[in-house]
């Protein structure tokens, strides 16, 4: 997944593409139309920096119009879900002004929350049923932060160095799997 911030604050690093995994499951409400749970963590690697986690938990909605004939199937989905973050505490090493020495500087974890919407669209080709082998491409746009991992004042690092890493407003994953569709 790569999470794209806004609102960085001066010299902050910007995270890179990173691992993500999710688990969702759905009921059919109507022939075309299923809703239910999903499950998803990913990591978010930062260059000098540990890596920043999100696990989010929400609910999905899955449209699947007749578009494509079997097996093959094609769907668009939105949701609504809500992601906790963390950045774990962290030693940074910085440079003291006019000298050639460096002090190590220790920066306290940070964590935080955003209300995120999911949408997207998937294609699935079913070889042999139950199974089916998909590939989905998601967007996440973050709409509510809440926590010191989000905050502009960044009141656990008292470093010299640009803490404020700004808020993840837009996050894009392309993923590959095999579902179980009976």
């Amino acid at each position: 997944m790569q999470r794209l911030v806004t609102d960085a604050g001066p010299g902050a690093r910007s995270p890179g593409p990173g691992p993500v995994g999710e688990v969702h499951a759905h009921v059919a409400l109507i022939p075309m139309l299923r809703a239910g749970p999903y499950l998803a963590h990913d990591i978010s690697p930062v260059s000098g920096m540990p890596a920043r986690e999100m696990t989010e938990a929400g609910l999905r909605v899955k449209f699947l119009p007749p578009l494509l004939s079997a097996p093959w199937r094609a769907w668009m989905f939105v949701g609504v879900g809500y992601a906790r973050t963390y950045t774990p505490s962290h030693h940074v090493e910085v440079a003291s002004p006019g000298t050639m020495f460096s002090t190590d500087v220790f920066v306290a974890g940070a964590g935080g929350g955003i209300l995120d919407v999911p949408v997207g669209f998937g294609l699935g080709y079913r070889p042999h049923r139950p199974w089916e082998l998909f590939a989905e491409l998601r967007g996440g746009i973050g709409v509510l932060f809440t926590g010191s991992m989000y905050s502009d004042t960044q009141p656990f690092c008292t470093c010299p160095v640009a803490p404020h890493g700004g808020k993840d407003s837009f996050a894009l994953s392309l993923s590959v799997g095999v579902s179980f569709d009976p």
